[in-house]
Order: structure tokens, then C-alpha cells, then sequence
């Protein structure tokens, strides 16, 4: 029997996309082994530069010790390097797509046996996740942010019908998966619109959490605050990507909002949940940011609290209006700022998980490693317990907070 094995770099919908991959081999009779693969792919990302250089890393590494196998790059990474014309050596395939007949002519091309009797019968889902699963109502984009190439690669916006979404997630939870994480490129830009959707999705039984994944600000209306709000199954967690608390570099990245106008919106959704997670994206380094610019997004960073940063230093990707602006920073000056920025994460991190001691919370618990069961609350809030109980992976469980640890929670067992 053929076997593979993909990695996924990147975001959920990366994540997703590469599970939908492997759901496809398996129906056509390929099993899964990471360490005796005949067939590796690599589903990659390309949001920076270092993401590109990471996939072309992991693909050399894959040929020096499995010289036998057949490489495919897939994913945004495949997209870049076939609209760049660009030759790996060491790739057999590019797989920009995984509809079937794009995996159809990669098997055949590298001579893999296809023995699915029936092809209509790819609509199931199998899922990697024990507890959260991710589903992608959602892709592509128009905004064209002027440092990002994902919407060149991605193409036009497209949403998936309600029903269809809801069926999937009916095969998650049917599957054990008590958390669905929406996900999508351009998540708030789903239509008709997301409320719909997450009313029709809270209907499933047997489902206990619906989280939303990276949405715009200028997105988060009162319509979908008040849902999170009051719906038992909502998690009270909004990921807002900033990027840059500079509105003259905001402007710069052409992104759709001021500084002022994301206060707002932290300020609604924290007078409606005072305990909700406020999380983000930041780029430091981009062109033209001045010491002055930087300690600017470093005042609002201090203002608004977020309870979780994702960091990233900017990366020149071709194609994109920001790649020929003057004044490019320096890699020591991104990584002095990337510093200085991390500082101030593990500050507010830490204050919100303390926020929660002695307080009961709700958690879902995902793994267990040396002895301590970890998941997270519906705040995001990452908790772990002492335990070595695996029947509690996968529980949702009512726990107290002991003590904040970095940006960890110690719990407890909770009891009445």
C-alpha cells in the first residue's frame, strides 16, 4: 500500500487545507506513516519570507533523508512558486489546489495507484484535532493589504453555503470534536453573513464551543457581538489583527481603519464581555517606521491590553506595494523591536490569566504531557492541571484557578 505523509505550515486555513488532503488519500487507499512515507507533501505557507525559506528548508531535509520519496509542495506555497515560474529541485509536484482532479493528476503524474471506486464518496471529513476542529467557511481576498501576498495567491472571495458548512460540522461532532473553530482568509467577509451561520451552528447537538478565528475589526458589528455574547456555546474571544498602532503606518499598509476606530470597537466588545480575550497580529519593521512610529504602537499596545500578540517582523514578499518602498528597517532593528513588543505580550498575558485565579472557569482539555492535562478556556485562557487522567482529554471541565504562571493558568478541580 502507498503511503504519505503531509505537514502543514501556517494558518488554520492552512491547517484545514492540509487535513482536506489527506482525507482525499486516504479514500483512495493511501495510508497515513510519518515515518515511511512514499509520498511527503508539504502544504506551505507563504506570508513571509521566512515562512517561503522554512518550506524550502523542510523540503531539502525530506529529500536528504528519504531520497526515494516523492516531494509535493502544496498550498500558498505551490500558488507562489508556479506564478513565479520558480524551479525546486527537489519538488516532484506542485499541488496549488486540492480539489480532486488537481490530486488526480498528481497521482497519476507520480505514478500512485488510484483504487476509489466511487468518487462522489469524498465528503467525508476526518479531522486531525482530538478537541478543536477547524472549519473554512470562507477564502480568498480583496483587501490587498500592501504588505501581503496571500491575496494575490488566494484569488477572488468566496463563501461556502450555510448548509454545507453545517454538515460538516454535524461529521466533526459526530466525529468526538467538542470545539469548531470558523476559519477562512477573510472570515468576516463570509456571506450572507456570519450570524446566520453561527445561529444555524449552535443548533447541533452534541456541540459545546464555537470560536471565530482572525476577523477585521472594521468587521466585528453589534449584531455578532451580541451573539458571542449571549449564545451559551459563543466563546468570549475576538483575534483582531492590528498590524500597527501607527495610523501613518497603517495608512502605509492600506489597511481599512485608524487607531481610533479599533479603540472603538475593543470598547464595545469589552463593555458587552469585560472578560472577553482581545487578541492580535502586529508587524514591526515595515517601511518607513520610525522609532517614532514604533513607540506610538507601542503606547496603544499598553492602552488597549490585548491578552495575546502574534509577532511578525516584516518581510519583503515580491509582487506587493511595500516590497519597493524606501526606507526599508533592518533585521537587527526588527528584532530589537520584535523584542520590545514581546516584553510587553508576556506583561498583559500574564495579568489576564491572573485575572482568573480563584475565579471557576470552563475548560476543554486537548493534551496531556508529563504529567499535566493543558486546553483552554473559553477566554483563551491556556490552563493546565495536574493530572495523568488521559480520560479527561477531550472533557470540558469546571475548574478554579490556582496561580498565573507567564501566561498560563494553574488550575484545580472545581467542587460545589
Amino acid at each position: 500500500m502507498t503511503t504519505f505523509f503531509i505537514r502543514s505550515l501556517g494558518c488554520k486555513v492552512s491547517q484545514y487545507d492540509g487535513e482536506r488532503i489527506a482525507e482525499k488519500l486516504k479514500e483512495y487507499d493511501l495510508e497515513e506513516n510519518e515515518d515511511y512515507p512514499d509520498l511527503f507533501i508539504l502544504n506551505g505557507c507563504s506570508v513571509t519570507g521566512r515562512a517561503s525559506q522554512k518550506a524550502r528548508q523542510i523540503i531539502r531535509a525530506v529529500r536528504r533523508k528519504k531520497a526515494d520519496c516523492k516531494i509535493v509542495l502544496a498550498g500558498c506555497e505551490a500558488r507562489l512558486v508556479k506564478k513565479n515560474n520558480e524551479n525546486i529541485p527537489e519538488v516532484d509536484w506542485l499541488l496549488p489546489y486540492n480539489d480532486i482532479d488537481s490530486i488526480k493528476e498528481m497521482m497519476s503524474a507520480l505514478s500512485l495507484d488510484i483504487k476509489c471506486d466511487n468518487e462522489a464518496k469524498i465528503t467525508h471529513f476526518n479531522h486531525t484535532e482530538m478537541t478543536r476542529a477547524y472549519l473554512k467557511v470562507q477564502d480568498g481576498c480583496s483587501q490587498f493589504c500592501s504588505y501581503c501576498i496571500v491575496a494575490h495567491l488566494r484569488g477572488k472571495e468566496w463563501s461556502r453555503p450555510i448548509d454545507d458548512a453545517v454538515r460538516e460540522a454535524r461529521e466533526l461532532v459526530l466525529e468526538g470534536h467538542k470545539e469548531i473553530v470558523l476559519t477562512g482568509i477573510h472570515v468576516g467577509h463570509y456571506k450572507p453573513s456570519l450570524v446566520p451561520l453561527l445561529k444555524e451552528l449552535e443548533k447541533i447537538e452534541g456541540l459545546e464551543r464555537i470560536r471565530l478565528s482572525s476577523i477585521e475589526s472594521v468587521e466585528v458589528k453589534d449584531d455578532l457581538i451580541d451573539w458571542v455574547a449571549n449564545s451559551p456555546k459563543a466563546c468570549h474571544h475576538f483575534h483582531l489583527p492590528l498590524q500597527s498602532g501607527c495610523d501613518k503606518i497603517l495608512k502605509a499598509m492600506h489597511r481599512p481603519y485608524l487607531t481610533k476606530d479599533f479603540k472603538n470597537v475593543v470598547e464595545h466588545i469589552r463593555k458587552t464581555m469585560p472578560e472577553a480575550a482581545i487578541t492580535t497580529d502586529l508587524i514591526v519593521g515595515f517601511p518607513d517606521e520610525t522609532e517614532e512610529d514604533f513607540q506610538e504602537t507601542l503606547d496603544f499596545l499598553e492602552e488597549i491590553k490585548f491578552s495575546r500578540f502574534h509577532i511578525f517582523r516584516y518581510s519583503k514578499r515580491e509582487g506587493t506595494p511595500a516590497a519597493t518602498m524606501p526606507n526599508q528597517i533592518s533585521n537587527e532593528v526588527k528584532i530589537a523591536r520584535s523584542d520590545r513588543i514581546e516584553e510587553v505580550w508576556k506583561k498583559h498575558s500574564y495579568k489576564f490569566a491572573k485575572h482568573f485565579e480563584k475565579r471557576q472557569i470552563e475548560v476543554l482539555w486537548e493534551t496531556l504531557e508529563d504529567g499535566w492535562l493543558k486546553g483552554y478556556s473559553k477566554e483563551y485562557v491556556p490552563c493546565k492541571m495536574q493530572s495523568n487522567d488521559e480520560s479527561l482529554r477531550n472533557k470540558l471541565m469546571q475548574v478554579t484557578g490556582i496561580k498565573a504562571e507567564g501566561s498560563e493558568l494553574i488550575t484545580t478541580k472545581s467542587f460545589d
